[in-house]
């Protein structure tokens, strides 16, 4: 089951700096495990995370193979207006997982 949570301020100030904490709950197959029958459990990671405000990028991050299980991110934002932040995490499988946020500015 994959569970999304994300932590930021109710209110910014315009203009200024806040922080953004995300954090999906995945598997993160890395294709070298091998399951009971002896078959190669297929690779399946979260390979990108995108944040758009009001479908204007604010980070887009590519993960290597390395990445840990239910991968946390945590970057800053500024915003000069209230929007709608959106956030996809991309997995191997096509699967897009995703989560919006309202952003209110004062």
């Amino acid at each position: 089951m994959t569970r999304i949570r994300i932590r930021m301020p109710d209110l910014v100030p315009a203009g200024q700096a806040f922080t953004i904490r995300a954090l999906i709950t995945h598997p993160m197959e890395t294709g070298l495990r091998v399951d009971r029958t002896g078959m190669t459990v297929p690779r399946r990671i979260i390979h990108r995370f995108v944040c758009t405000l009001d479908d204007i990028p604010v980070i887009d991050i590519a993960f290597e193979p390395a990445i840990s299980a239910d991968p946390f991110v945590e970057f800053d934002a500024v915003a000069e207006r209230p929007g709608v932040l959106q956030f996809h995490w991309h997995d191997d499988s096509g699967e897009v997982h995703s989560a919006s946020r309202d952003l209110k500015v004062i």
